[in-house]
């Protein structure tokens, strides 16, 4: 009998996940690839991300493991290769600082990244005149109590990096159609075999969601849902101002996970005032690749700025544009990878918690020997798997919020 189907695989989206997966695909030789793009690669959530790529679960998030924290140690060592092919992606090995401005933020955030297990070699602590020393005087010693350095983690352009993911999987022959929204799945006798598109049918042994906050609109008609939390985040980028692009990244817990960073030297910065569930906005987040919404920066402006022109008082923070995305959590805060339950022939990947940029690499090495293999001996992704959640356990967006873990 021919062969009817026109590839292989066919991933779902092409941000920083599609375009990971679909590269550790083709490096497996997995066949004929095909992205499915509604837009351009990186034009939704990965392209607005702000490109700090460290070790999280060494202190940091502790809903993350010692698992996670492989898939951090292969991202930081992915984008430095892929810089060396690629230097435009501006890949810097900076580091990430974490400050307190207060006795109780040192006790609560910053002193368990020093004393953690898995600290990265080198992981030490700096005396506020160090901080302001290391951050080329941006952050104002007498600002903070103090700070811990892991000295490995990396800068990048998230776009740009997805970019040159997209670029890569063309030259190793793999396919993107770009302004190709996939519109439906095709089904035949209960298995996944294709997408729909308004340019015509795509035939696939294989499909793969990777469309973030767009995947449940695809899924719902096959009566499965993913308990997705989706998040509008808002990056802020202000004029130059000197900033040396040797400063690490600086997170500030205590300043509502305030995180700042060179960007052309000038500051791009955010924090969690500048961030809102889907549902307290008009639910309408995943209409366009990138959301609008200037009352998350009207209320970075009111309330997070005061304190954070003490923290860098040398510095123009004037807010000269601005980007925001849609980053999708999860109950649990842990990745979704492996095969949807009860449709053969679909897959999904997700579920970024905010940190999809950092674990990206990882994560589609990992869902292509799922794809593949059927199983990976990498690294346990059962932690990851799609049926780890009953199928009603969570109803709404809002018991997904409710169900998540606080950072420590």
């Amino acid at each position: 009998m021919p062969d009817t189907t026109d590839t292989d695989v066919l991933v779902v989206g092409a941000g920083v996940l599609g375009t990971s997966l679909a590269h550790h695909l083709l490096l497996r030789d997995a066949g004929r690839i095909v992205v499915l793009e509604a837009r351009t690669p990186a034009a939704a959530t990965s392209g607005a991300g702000a490109g700090f790529v460290g070790l999280w679960a060494a202190g940091y998030a502790d809903f993350f493991t010692d698992t996670d924290l492989q898939l951090e140690r292969y991202g930081i060592d992915f984008y430095r290769r892929l810089a060396e092919r690629n230097p435009d992606i501006e890949c810097r090995t900076n580091g990430n600082l974490y400050l307190a401005t207060t006795e109780p933020g040192w006790s609560k955030w910053v002193a368990p990244v020093l004393g953690h297990p898995l600290a990265p070699t080198g992981t030490r602590e700096l005396t506020p005149r160090q901080v302001g020393a290391i951050t080329g005087g941006v952050v104002s010693p007498g600002a903070v109590v103090g700070g811990a350095l892991h000295p490995g983690g990396i800068q990048i352009s998230a776009g740009r990096a997805t970019r040159a993911l997209a670029d890569s999987v063309r030259r190793m022959g793999g396919e993107i159609r770009e302004n190709t929204p996939a519109t439906g799945l095709i089904m035949s006798d209960g298995a996944v075999v294709g997408a729909l598109t308004d340019a015509g049918p795509i035939r696939a042994r294989r499909v793969v969601l990777a469309c973030g906050a767009w995947s449940d609109q695809l899924l719902r008609p096959l009566g499965h849902r993913l308990p997705l939390l989706r998040v509008v985040a808002t990056r802020v980028v202000s004029p130059p101002s000197g900033v040396p692009d040797t400063m690490p990244t600086v997170m500030v817990p205590d300043l509502y996970g305030l995180w700042l960073r060179a960007h052309r030297s000038g500051l791009t910065w955010g924090n969690g005032d500048g961030y809102s569930p889907a549902y307290e906005l008009d639910d309408a987040v995943g209409s366009e690749s990138r959301p609008h919404y200037p009352e998350l920066v009207d209320r970075l402006r009111e309330r997070l700025l005061p304190g954070l022109r003490e923290l860098v008082p040398a510095h123009d923070l004037r807010i000269d544009r601005w980007l925001q995305g849609i980053p999708c959590m999860t109950p649990d805060r842990r990745f979704i990878a492996g095969a949807v339950p009860d449709v053969p022939g679909l897959y999904v990947l997700g579920g970024d918690n905010e940190a999809g940029v950092t674990h990206g690499p990882g994560l589609g090495r990992l869902m292509a020997e799922l794809v593949v293999d059927v199983d990976t001996t990498w690294l346990d992704a059962s932690p990851y798997r799609p049926d780890r959640f009953a199928p009603d356990r969570f109803p709404t967006e809002r018991d997904v919020a409710d169900a998540m873990p606080a950072r420590r």
